[in-house]
């Protein structure tokens, strides 16, 4: 967990320094004021769960922008989940969001954006993985940019957020342990909002995608899990399961086994876990074979499942986030 606020260093470096910081951030972006003829505020909290960033901004005559080059460099799309307590505008893809008394905004790294607030506001975000989200992007496009805090879980998400920003220090293991339910709670509130999306478009029929892709993640780990089962499920074909995952931009098998993958990894990194074999880890995600999980996950993490134990209790132990606020206190060190 770390502190940054601007307050600290020299009026004639301060935009100098943000900027150089939002560089480097794992969403880089350009930062200034917005008036350059006012102060630039900015006092920043930066913590992680894992691969679940955190922060928690104060700030006033500010404006961030993403632009396209910088956008398309970006190895690894993240969904960024912004809460903010008043007037902050968010703009990308043509879609702006500015509401008075302040709104909860998704958007993604992998298209151009800006941020500005005019005025002081506390803006609070949270960012994670596409690929952890487990949610394709034409499912969520709808829902993005648009206030999704009025749906029936944004107050929960909204509360939720400021106490994980307000806990106080732990080890990486035991904010390790937050990240996954961080992640389901965040998957559900775009869910549901993509649903009311959906359902406020036309017809049952048109939301058939967004109803198959939520009962794929609710029975990820039946082993038995199938086109043939989701087809005699939903009363279709296997064919028309196919499409309409296609048109969503998903294949079936691969997104199976990459959200088991996926959610093997981060149980065995769990240090709530340790006393579980790896076997039993294999079935609880839906993995019959043993033998064939460890060679799955081989291919996709470069190591076994037991060694991606050993390494993942060590890293966490001792690897160190690049954050903004690290990075502006080498820029402040390097000009000293």
């Amino acid at each position: 967990m770390r502190y940054f606020t601007l307050s600290d260093a020299e009026a004639s470096a301060r935009t100098e320094i943000l900027d150089e910081a939002a560089r480097a951030c794992s969403v880089s972006f350009r930062a200034r004021p917005a008036d350059r003829d006012r102060p630039i505020a900015f006092q920043h909290l930066d913590r992680y769960f894992a691969g679940v960033n955190v922060t928690q901004t104060i700030l006033d005559n500010f404006q961030g922008y993403r632009s396209p080059e910088i956008a398309r460099k970006d190895p690894t799309p993240r969904l960024i989940l912004t809460v903010t307590s008043g007037p902050y505008r968010i703009e990308q893809n043509g879609r702006v969001n500015c509401e008075q008394t302040g709104s909860m905004v998704a958007s993604w790294s992998r298209d151009a954006w800006r941020h500005q607030g005019d005025e002081p506001v506390r803006a609070r975000a949270i960012t994670v993985t596409m690929e952890e989200l487990g949610l394709p992007y034409p499912f969520l496009r709808d829902v993005m940019v648009r206030n999704i805090g009025v749906s029936p879980l944004g107050p929960l998400v909204g509360r939720y957020l400021a106490d994980l920003a307000n806990l106080p220090p732990m080890s990486p293991e035991q904010a390790a342990t937050l990240a996954s339910p961080t992640i389901d709670l965040l998957r559900a509130l775009l869910t549901t909002a993509a649903g009311d999306e959906f359902r406020s478009r036309g017809p049952l029929g048109d939301s058939l995608g967004m109803r198959i892709m939520m009962h794929l993640r609710t029975h990820v780990t039946d082993p038995e899990l199938s086109a043939g089962k989701l087809a005699a499920h939903f009363g279709i074909s296997r064919r028309q399961v196919y499409a309409v995952l296609a048109r969503m931009g998903v294949t079936l098998g691969e997104w199976i086994r990459t959200e088991r993958l996926q959610r093997a990894a981060r149980d065995l990194a769990n240090p709530a876990n340790a006393l579980l074999p790896v076997a039993t880890i294999a079935r609880m995600c839906g993995f019959a074979d043993h033998s064939s999980f460890s060679r799955v996950f081989k291919q996709r993490y470069g190591c076994t499942p037991s060694e991606w134990r050993v390494a993942d209790a060590y890293l966490t132990a001792r690897q160190e986030q690049l954050s903004l606020p690290l990075i502006a206190e080498i820029a402040s060190e390097t000009r000293g």
